[in-house]
């Protein structure tokens, strides 16, 4: 299979900055959460500066002890050894007064830096983009030096969701592009399983670290801390926020629970949680069949519109970073690499510069080949 030693270069003109911040605070059910947070940004040099580390060796080693791997997998998963096209701690740019928010959210068992593709391209386009480390169910490095990796519950709480006899049938009867009744009555079947309690209490842990943040990045806005994001972001026109896999699901709670946020987008994600979830914010789904029986709950419940966008020829993982630093090739699609990464960049900036910057850009007018908008709630929505 094809290797890559450097990511693609990103598609904006910005340079793009990264820095790191660790925070803590205590969540609802008293839990101490200790985060970490990448912010990618735009500058306007590297200031002379080498790129950035893609990911810490001992974050990457702690992979090999996560059941979640080791369980499913055999071998390497991916390497590290690839250069990034960021530079820490960089000026932010002059160019603009304001720039607006994004948050990226990675799948369970992975790690903050998983989306530093996608990450890279929207801050050379000129966001900023958060992506965060989760306790329970992320591993990262904080800057203080300490490691943290998936725990055991939460580990135990997918494996039982995989391994469930309940969950398995329903898998075993999700049809290839349903029909939208069959679709959301297979969803809420999936939705009301007892197995899926556990899983649903981290995802809503991460959407609570995802609004503190965000708390955090106002206060930054407002010079309470003195750094380059001092009056520097925009934020009246809403945040958006993208979740591959499992932190799809956040990214729905955190549409659905936060007015701060006008939009969303979840990547080859579900809806647990979401039952009578009414998301009340535009939301866009890129998936691969048969996932539409996993999700199409939200958008009949959504009273904004929806967007169900199915791609052929494409694996679960394909959707990250991993799409140029896998290994193994039972962890890839068909797609070419840089395909699937214009493809899911595309989607995502037209998304957000819509309802975001209200821009002219529109979802529905990118053409490629084995994408199909299946379905678009409301209908009445033009």
């Amino acid at each position: 299979m094809k290797t890559y030693d450097v990511f693609p270069e990103p598609i904006g003109s910005y340079t793009v900055g990264r820095t790191q911040m660790d925070l803590e605070y205590t969540a609802s059910d008293h839990s101490k959460r200790e985060l970490t947070a990448f912010v990618y940004y735009p500058s306007d040099s590297s200031e002379g500066k080498a790129t950035s580390t893609y990911m810490f060796p001992e974050v990457y080693e702690m992979l090999k002890d996560q059941p979640l791997v080791t369980g499913y997998l055999t071998g390497d998963v991916f390497s590290i050894d690839i250069k990034t096209r960021c530079y820490d701690d960089l000026a932010l740019s002059g160019k603009e007064k304001r720039y607006p928010v994004l948050f990226y959210v990675c799948g369970g068992g992975g790690s903050p830096e998983w989306g530093t593709v996608i990450c890279t391209d929207l801050a050379s386009l000129g966001y900023v983009v958060v992506s965060i480390g989760h306790p329970n169910s992320t591993m990262y490095k904080r800057k203080d030096g300490r490691l943290f990796n998936v725990s055991n519950g939460f580990s135990d709480a997918i494996m039982a969701l995989a391994e469930d006899p309940e969950m398995q049938a329903l898998v075993g009867k999700m049809e290839m592009r349903p029909d939208d009744e069959t679709a959301v009555e297979m969803n809420r079947n999936v939705l009301t399983l007892p197995v899926l309690a556990k899983v649903t209490e981290y995802s809503e842990l991460q959407a609570e670290d995802v609004r503190y943040v965000a708390d955090y990045l106002y206060k930054l806005d407002a010079g309470e801390l003195n750094t380059i994001f001092k009056g520097r972001l925009l934020l009246d026109t809403g945040m958006g926020i993208v979740g591959h896999s499992y932190g799809g699901l956040t990214t729905a709670m955190v549409c659905r629970d936060d007015d701060r946020f006008a939009c969303g987008i979840g990547l080859d994600s579900g809806a647990f949680g979401l039952l009578g979830s009414d998301l009340k914010k535009p939301f866009l789904l890129l998936f691969r069949e048969p996932n539409y029986n996993m999700n199409a709950i939200i958008g009949a419940n959504n009273s904004r519109e929806t967007y169900y966008f199915s791609v052929d020829r494409v694996a679960h993982l394909d959707y990250c970073d991993i799409v140029f630093t896998s290994v193994n090739e039972e962890l890839r699609g068909e797609r070419d690499a840089m395909e699937m990464r214009n493809l899911v960049t595309d989607y995502t900036k037209n998304f957000f510069d819509y309802y975001i910057r209200q821009k002219d850009a529109c979802v529905e007018s990118l053409a490629y080949e084995g994408v199909d908008l299946i379905k678009k709630y409301p209908q009445q929505v033009n």
